[in-house]
């Protein structure tokens, strides 16, 4: 049968619901305003608040490690207390922690309001793909989360633009009104718009599904005692899953290139004055642009052998910035990227989600963040060392050491997941009937 033909001819006429556009709206406001933040957040640490380069990267790994690790909790809360009222959360958490950081530019209103921004996203990251999950269109799923990853880049576009011009116009520290504003009108749509249908056959029975509703909070105090901890340790009971987690870091170790390696190997390469801020915007633009396309182009793809394909091609993008050292080849570098990205990401979260049994997509979304914490972390330990010896502030400089470096990682990592969804097979909702 062909699966482009079957798809086109009727399941691709069956409408997402409404709850599904709602939380794409609220998964790009929610982007905007931490994009918008975090694309200046270590200049805007060091500059206005005063820390030094020591206690910024403190601050920032600490983030990273919140923003990765927390949402496994968070992902099981949700699941506990309805997705409506994790959204709420999350948004309020996001606005005091902006208002902090615009109003209190102190060593102590940087820790309250970076951790704000780490929590708030932690409760936010399980739900949107998790709504995608319970309410897609089974047969129309992957370019369910196609429409969600063009989302989350759509957002970082639009957030960056609008800080460079309130930037511009104002200031640094005006540019914090913008996620404050985004975050606000993103609690006004959660409370007023986000509704899961009631009765949806595949919903979890504690889910809300009225605003007010005192069913989730009941069901929260029966199943709350040591069930969060039973969850969390049956999930990683699922060796598959653990070993496809770990794997999956050394994606992760890449991505965070762009943030932990690039800005010093730019400003040492190539200057100061390099708009390395527009450079970046090459990778969502192209994702939000292309993203649906590459999906279509690749949805024949086993999920496990395009999460692997997708991984080789980031690779790539890595030898690419080492072996044409130049501006030129830095733009390369972020659209090969950005490929890669529109492979991996929404197969990632189709794969992860077939290991969640029905009421649990919180939680294995929360785990599916897990690894951009490994990855991070070894990636930041790996960066400084890499830098210092082929980067230096004065001397020679080898940048495809430190790239070559980084593509070889990438490479292993796609080889070994290769061989992983060769022997290990799934098939979507394979742990559906297992709640």
């Amino acid at each position: 049968m062909n699966l482009v033909s079957t798809v086109s001819s009727s399941n691709d006429q069956r409408p997402f619901p409404r709850v599904f556009w709602i939380a794409l709206l609220l998964e790009l406001l929610e982007r905007l305003a931490y994009y918008g933040v975090y694309v200046n957040l270590a200049v805007y640490l060091t500059g206005t608040v005063g820390l030094s380069d020591i206690e910024n990267g403190s601050l920032l790994g600490v983030f990273a490690l919140v923003r990765s690790w927390v949402p496994v909790l968070t992902g099981v809360a949700a699941d506990r207390i309805g997705f409506r009222r994790s959204l709420a959360i999350s948004f309020v958490l996001y606005i005091a922690a902006y208002a902090v950081l615009f109003l209190a530019p102190s060593r102590a209103g940087a820790w309250v309001a970076v951790m704000g921004m780490a929590l708030g996203g932690a409760f936010l990251k399980p739900v949107v793909p998790g709504t995608v999950r319970r309410y897609a269109p089974e047969d129309r799923r992957t370019i369910g989360f196609s429409y969600f990853y063009a989302s989350v880049n759509a957002g970082s576009v639009v957030g960056k633009v609008a800080t460079k011009i309130v930037r511009e116009l104002v200031s640094l520290r005006a540019s914090m009104i913008n996620a404050i504003v985004a975050c606000i009108i993103g609690l006004a749509v959660t409370i007023g718009a986000y509704r899961e249908p009631r009765g949806a056959a595949d919903a979890a029975p504690e889910m809300e599904t009225e605003p007010a509703s005192t069913e989730g909070a009941r069901d929260f105090a029966a199943k709350a005692p040591a069930s969060a901890i039973s969850d969390i340790v049956a999930a990683l009971t699922k060796l598959d899953l653990v070993l496809f987690l770990f794997l999956i870091s050394g994606y992760y170790l890449l991505i965070e290139q762009f943030y932990q390696t690039f800005p010093t190997y730019i400003v040492r390469s190539f200057g100061e004055d390099v708009p390395r801020e527009y450079i970046t915007l090459i990778n969502p633009a192209a994702i939000a642009v292309l993203q649906v396309l590459v999906a279509r182009l690749t949805k024949k793809l086993p999920a496990g052998y395009a999460i692997a394909f997708g991984v080789l091609v980031a690779s790539g993008s890595m030898l690419l910035m080492g072996a044409l050292p130049t501006l030129v080849g830095a733009c390369f570098s972020f659209f090969v990227f950005a490929i890669a990205e529109m492979i991996f990401s929404p197969r990632y979260y189709e794969y992860v989600s077939s290991f969640a049994p029905r009421g649990r997509e919180g939680l294995y979304m929360g785990l599916a963040i897990v690894p951009a914490g490994i990855g991070g972390l070894a990636g930041g330990v790996l960066s400084g060392r890499l830098v210092a010896r082929y980067l230096p502030k004065d001397g020679p400089k080898q940048p495809l050491s430190v790239w070559g470096t980084y593509a070889a990682i990438g490479a292993g990592c796609a080889i070994v997941l290769a061989i992983y969804a060769t022997f290990v097979k799934r098939r979507p909702d394979a742990d559906a009937t297992n709640a």
